[in-house]
């Protein structure tokens, strides 16, 4: 199930920066592709099902994240690629590395910085965004991806229906809407910028076993229930339960999320 949500919702907005991407800079021309923030790899899957026959021999794809954890999963997933034949997988490779420095590389030496539900959740994205810039090569693009608003996010919300006593804070760093990303892109000295609003999705088969999957695996509900009795989890649940029967009677059915993706280049 973590498997579905981390691919579900992030395959939309990884599809559109292979392909815009490619747009505002060929892959053909490809240096360096990072997948910064890589998780189990959805943004590198979709530039190399779209372009690996572009992609220079030359070129480096690189799956990069501070967490040792999503490389182990980015790693897992490029096992799986390649024993199903997915040749274009061999040659990616992981980097430890965290986004506010961009440590493990040189300057001016990538082509392509895509991050993928990345910069709208860093506690500096001002200082990010900076490193991003001093390694990305002239002319060489960054995009980045932030949710705006999500069915799901909404149903991981239901605890404060039974309990409103509490407290849920979504995080929020000043880099998601349009006009914030757009200025910090701006004072970074980054052009031709353009942020493009699309939709993207999380697939679900049974109702139950979806409102169980937001309650306890999504950090902001997980933290929520752990304060609340059995008794009322339950009841959150058929509250949750109850209203996604209603905006989706039919099974299998989609939930519909918001995306802004931000594009720029050096």
């Amino acid at each position: 199930m973590m498997q579905q949500i981390t691919a579900g919702p992030g395959v939309a907005p990884a599809e559109h920066m292979a392909k815009h991407g490619n747009e505002l800079l060929s892959f053909s021309d490809a240096t360096t592709i990072v997948d910064m923030g890589c998780g189990p790899g959805q943004v590198t899957n979709a530039v190399l099902q779209a372009h690996d026959t572009r992609i220079p021999v030359s070129a480096k794809v690189i799956g990069a994240d501070n967490n040792a954890q999503m490389l182990a999963q980015y790693n897992a997933r490029k096992q799986a690629e390649v024993d199903k034949g997915n040749t274009s997988w061999q040659h990616a490779e992981t980097v430890e590395v965290d986004i506010h420095d961009c440590a493990a590389f040189e300057d001016d030496s990538v082509s392509h910085m895509l991050c993928g539900f990345v910069l709208f959740l860093v506690p500096d994205p001002a200082k990010a965004i900076d490193a991003m810039k001093r390694v990305v090569a002239p002319g060489g693009v960054v995009a980045m991806s932030s949710l705006q608003s999500s069915e799901w996010v909404r149903l991981s919300m239901y605890p404060l229906k039974v309990r409103p006593d509490l407290k849920m804070d979504i995080p929020t760093n000043g880099c998601s809407s349009a006009e914030d990303v757009t200025r910090r892109l701006t004072m970074a000295g980054f052009k031709d910028i353009e942020v493009v609003e699309i939709e993207n999705y999380l697939a679900f088969d049974d109702y139950d076993v979806i409102c169980r999957f937001l309650l306890t695996k999504l950090p902001m509900a997980a933290r929520i229930i752990a304060q609340m009795t059995n008794e009322e989890v339950l009841k959150t649940q058929e509250l949750m339960m109850a209203d996604l029967k209603v905006w989706h009677p039919i099974l299998p059915a989609k939930m519909v999320g918001k995306v802004n993706v931000a594009y720029c280049r050096k």
